[in-house]
């Protein structure tokens, strides 16, 4: 489930680094062609000029319009982020080297970078946006004469230090993020998966072809949980809801079951791959820890058990809410023909009642 929402995640972002960088390159391509219109600007390579804007705008309007981002390769991306350097040196040469106002386009590729790739990726960006600012250092005797190596020093920390930011500050929101969802999918009583965590990951699995995406809902209810708080009070619930959610942690697979509660009294346990035999040996572990659970809290005038429901998908059910309905009925027939039991699909058919 967390993977699936990871996935969904790294797919918005690339969407929206596709937009970004096509708004940049149209905005870097408008706005080329008016350097040498302003005052104290000039340029004698208008082609090049031209040819700049014009390969800006073109892979600018693509990454608004066509490049599928969603599914593009993250080489896509790096290519888009790249031809910023050389168009960026370019501009710059053409429009004053050293004093062009071009070198400020360098910005965009260090806030865009920062911003998109992870650290190792990144800092090859910054250190390439600091050798462009230093070209003309290349091909302009005078640069260094003129100051360029001064504002090297101040340009070169400045890029590492703004990317640096941006980077550590995106790291602090991705955590902060990952927090908020983690909480947004637990329960606080009993620290399980809430019910939105419990549908998501049924989402995820129910649906599948192959033998080994069989899916199996079992369905947990407390019986007779209202006496509870009557006699002890809503702490005394509490503690039973407590040592019930330990109780389903304790029986599941760790790696292809979950253990969530619904909500009141209501648990539900999500088992992949499980077989009819593996569901109902699962449901009979949980009656039996269950028990055991009564015996440990020794409740004076209440004993604890649960009446469970259980149903897999695709033998009983197609879909998720198929399912949920499947188990709910089984579980509601348990609860009626004497509690502190379990009930399948199986069991309701009518060779098997009575």
């Amino acid at each position: 489930m967390r993977g699936a929402l990871r996935g969904l995640e790294i797919v918005e972002e690339r969407s929206l680094a596709g937009r970004l960088a096509g708004i940049l390159y149209l905005t870097a391509a408008a706005t080329i062609v008016l350097l040498p219109l302003l005052p104290g600007g000039g340029t004698s390579h208008w082609p090049v000029v031209l040819g700049a804007a014009g390969l800006g705008t073109v892979w600018g309007t693509l990454c608004l319009t066509l490049v599928p981002w969603e599914r593009a390769h993250p080489l896509v991306s790096h290519t888009s982020t790249f031809l910023g350097l050389p168009l960026t040196a370019v501009a710059m040469a053409a429009t004053g080297g050293a004093d062009s106002p071009a070198k400020y386009y360098l910005l965009f590729i260090v806030v865009f970078a920062s911003s998109f790739y992870p650290l190792r990726e990144a800092v090859p960006y910054l250190i390439g946006c600091i050798a462009v600012h230093a070209l003309p250092l290349v091909y302009e005797p005078g640069a260094l004469r003129d100051g360029l190596l001064g504002e090297l020093l101040i340009v070169a920390p400045t890029y590492l230090v703004l990317g640096g930011l941006i980077l550590s500050g995106k790291r602090l929101i991705v955590s902060l993020r990952e927090r908020a969802r983690r909480l947004s999918l637990l329960d606080p009583l009993t620290e399980l998966p809430n019910r939105r965590a419990l549908l998501e990951a049924m989402e995820e699995r129910v649906g599948g072809e192959r033998a080994s995406d069989a899916v199996g809902l079992l369905l947990v209810d407390l019986d007779r949980f209202k006496d509870v708080n009557t006699l002890f009070g809503h702490p005394g619930g509490d503690r039973v809801l407590c040592e019930t959610g330990n109780a389903l942690r304790h029986v599941v697979r760790a790696e292809e079951d979950i253990a969530a509660r619904l909500g009141g009294d209501e648990f539900a346990i999500v088992a992949r791959g499980a077989s009819e035999d593996g569901m109902r040996r699962l449901a009979d572990r949980v009656l039996d820890r269950i028990r055991e659970v009564d015996r440990e809290l020794d409740l004076l005038g209440f004993r604890l058990s649960v009446s469970i429901g259980w149903a897999r998908s695709p033998d009983d059910a197609e879909t998720v809410d198929e399912l949920l309905a499947a188990a709910d009925l089984c579980m509601r027939v348990a609860k009626v023909t004497g509690r502190g039991r379990s009930q399948s699909p199986r069991d309701l058919q009518p060779e098997n009642l009575g």
